[in-house]
């Protein structure tokens, strides 16, 4: 006769000692406490990921407010994120950072900005994603425009001739845009940022010494 896989290893158990059967029964009962759900869980992935999020918008975009082109494009984006986070009453999408301080003193240290530099971020348009994932060019636009439902705008720079294209001309616009936007090179604007930079610190020691300054040992 057929003996299942079951009852052997029942039989095999039944005349063993004691002790062994005991052994048996608590890795029995330890493996079937276990939830299985704890291995190659999706859900404890998603978890992981929400809680390292740099920001609650899914994009950061990193812009250059004295460029009157550039302004538009972010005054545009900012309208519609908002519009649609109030229909649909949920979070706003794009999170915007500005270089020249309009919505704060740009720092580059800050994770949320992804450790570009003023110059890197006037070079060309950048955006942080919130899971610190950098982009850079047409990407962002792709990105962002997608974010508040307006992809298909940017759909076709997919295609590989088409986004070759599309490469060419941004890069072409970014070599230039400062001249064009702010009558001013690149260089020049780097220059002013890191003496406007200087000037800041100094001012700063100097209010130190001079005792008007107030930190944190003070307090």
């Amino acid at each position: 006769f057929m003996v299942s896989k079951h009852t052997a290893s029942g039989l095999f158990l039944h005349f063993r000692s004691p002790r062994t059967r005991s052994t048996y029964n608590h890795q029995r009962l330890l493996s079937s406490s276990v939830p299985k759900k704890a291995i190659g869980s999706s859900s404890s992935c998603e978890s992981n990921n929400a809680g390292d999020r740099l920001f609650e918008e899914e994009i950061n975009i990193i812009y250059d407010s004295k460029c009157n082109v550039c302004k538009m494009e972010i005054d545009f984006l900012r309208k519609r994120d908002t519009k649609l986070a109030l229909e649909h009453k949920s979070r706003r999408k794009l999170k915007f950072t500005d270089l020249e301080g309009e919505t704060g003193e740009y720092n580059p240290l800050d994770q949320a900005n992804g450790g570009i530099s003023y110059k890197q971020g006037m070079a060309s348009m950048h955006a942080v994603a919130a899971d610190g994932k950098v982009m850079t060019g047409v990407p962002v636009f792709r990105v962002a425009y997608q974010q508040v439902g307006l992809g298909w705008l940017f759909s076709i720079t997919k295609l590989p001739l088409v986004k070759q294209l599309a490469d060419v001309c941004y890069n072409f616009f970014a070599k230039y845009r400062t001249i064009v936007t702010r009558g001013k090179s690149l260089g020049s604007l780097v220059q002013i940022y890191e003496e406007k930079k200087e000037l800041d610190q100094r001012k700063s020691e100097q209010s130190c010494e001079d005792g008007t300054c107030f930190t944190e040992n003070k307090r």
